[in-house]
């Protein structure tokens, strides 16, 4: 499954398998185009109440960039009841910051095998360092397996009831349903498609859940691009159960022309978009 979700990550962004980097490391306001200093950035997002922040999972960089900015954010989110909600954990996980940074993940049910650490080293060692708690937000994967096989029959009542409240628009659906036809190099069965959008959304209203619920505070998620999407993602669920939270949503991507050159059909994803220099890899598809 995790194998599966770094594909979906490179593929869906667009990444061009080895492309140079093309330009510097830059982040856009998708508002109106403008690239914005990370100061700027952070001015922003300090006055919010929710903040989303995406990330190719394998990218390392992005996981620094992120830890970065919490530093920027730290005079905000270092306030009471402030936390960071984690993918990389499953919900009901606290992680207790007391000794060994991995060793103290692990023991919360991070799997560095999965997550191929020390990719995300730098980003939980900057949360560690602003004295954040890090809760988990994600369904444990036999749960998600059992939703992908199974379908509604195995949702959990309460992700039931939210995805209830929330649901896709057609074109939202769409455009998810082509996304998990992409991630999967075109090999998924058409019929097999309502099931994992199902199972997708399933750990969106998770994380939904796991930010809504753990503390007072300014809530931040790291988690990948496609569960942050406006369109598709945790925002859909937030605009209709949460409407009054003001949130911004970050999108950490690689740098590659096809990509540039549809900024503005990004602006319904992201409201900022942060471009790193491509990674080289070999193509998933192959």
């Amino acid at each position: 499954m995790w194998q599966r979700a770094l594909v979906w990550g490179w593929l869906v962004m667009g990444t061009l398998i080895a492309a140079p980097a093309m330009a510097a490391e830059r982040i856009i306001n998708l508002a109106n185009g403008q690239t914005v200093s990370t100061a700027e950035l952070a001015a922003d997002l300090a006055q919010q109440d929710v903040l989303l922040l995406g990330e190719v999972h394998d990218n390392a960089l992005h996981h620094q960039r992120r830890g970065e900015l919490l530093k920027q954010l730290k005079a905000r989110v270092d306030a009471p009841g402030a936390y960071v909600v984690a993918e990389h954990l499953q919900v009901g996980q606290r992680v207790q910051w007391q000794g060994p940074l991995l060793a103290d993940l692990e023991r919360a049910g991070f799997n560095a095998n999965s997550w191929q650490w020390p990719a995300h080293e730098s980003l939980f060692a900057a949360v560690r360092e602003a004295g954040l708690p890090l809760v988990g937000g994600n369904l444990a994967p036999e749960q998600v397996r059992n939703v992908a096989r199974q379908g509604a029959s195995a949702l959990p009542a309460p992700l039931a009831g939210i995805l209830q409240q929330a649901p896709l628009s057609a074109t939202a659906a769409a455009t998810l349903n082509q996304d998990l036809l992409d991630g999967h190099c075109g090999q998924l069965k058409p019929e097999h498609l309502p099931a994992m959008q199902l199972a997708q959304r399933a750990r969106d209203a998770a994380m939904f859940s796991a930010l809504r619920d753990a503390g007072s505070g300014m809530a931040v998620l790291v988690a990948g691009n496609n569960h942050v999407r406006r369109d598709y993602g945790i925002p859909v669920i937030f605009h209709a159960l949460l409407p009054e939270r003001r949130m911004r949503v970050v999108g950490f991507v690689e740098d590659n022309a096809e990509q540039m050159a549809r900024l503005d059909g990004l602006r319904g994803q992201y409201d900022y978009l942060w471009i790193t220099p491509a990674q080289d890899r070999p193509d998933p598809c192959q």
